[in-house]
């Protein structure tokens, strides 16, 4: 009974482990834009860090704009001073564990036994004897019932808006999520930044 609930846990491990990894692989985006937006009006850009000097995520928050703004310059956009900007970019992140149900399943266990060599027994002409013979390894498949459940999942939102600097008023705003792990949140948080501005953005 133990040795099962061990390979049961195992299981489990595993199940959430593929789960995470196809998570991290994936990552979901979603846009809006202004209409009829015309992007050549707001080539000229500044970032605007939106948590304050001292606070926790100002230093976090400081890399990712300027991850930013490399995308961004790369795109042909101009980085420039708060006042000569057409349009302003700020952006959000949050990381943190979150609940994920886990639905039923069956997933097989697979063993083998070791080979070994042995004494056997058997007939030869009608005459018992005893031979000395090597026994191959045996295949020992099961099926064992998971059922539902939730985990922990660490998941990242960032969400970047793009507004007008002269009225304030929102022109474009795109959101990623994205399943990954505390180690590798700022690094995965740029790939994020890079699928937004590659697919969602506008073309100047």
């Amino acid at each position: 009974m133990l040795v099962k609930n061990k390979i049961i846990f195992v299981i489990i491990c595993l199940s959430v482990f593929a789960l995470l990894m196809q998570g991290c692989a994936r990552i979901e985006v979603r846009s809006l834009a202004k209409p009829q937006l015309n992007m050549l009006e707001y080539r000229t850009f500044t970032t605007v860090n939106q948590a304050k000097p001292g606070e926790q995520n100002h230093l976090r928050d400081e890399v990712l704009l300027e991850h930013t703004s490399n995308v961004l310059i790369q795109k042909g956009y101009s980085e420039s001073s708060p006042r000569l900007a057409k349009s302003r970019i700020t952006l959000v992140f949050n990381e943190g564990f979150e609940k994920v149900f886990v639905p039923p399943s069956t997933q097989p266990i697979i063993s083998y036994t070791e080979g070994e060599f042995t004494t056997v027994t058997g007939k030869i002409n009608g005459e018992t004897v005893s031979l000395f013979g090597y026994i191959p390894p045996r295949r020992i498949e099961r099926y064992v019932e998971i059922p539902a459940h939730k985990i922990d999942v660490y998941k990242l939102m960032l969400r970047i808006d793009i507004y007008d600097a002269r009225t304030l008023s929102m022109i474009w705003t795109g959101t990623a999520y994205l399943e990954s792990s505390q180690g590798k949140a700022i690094k995965d948080a740029k790939k994020m930044i890079d699928k937004l501005f590659k697919e969602r953005l506008p073309e100047l």
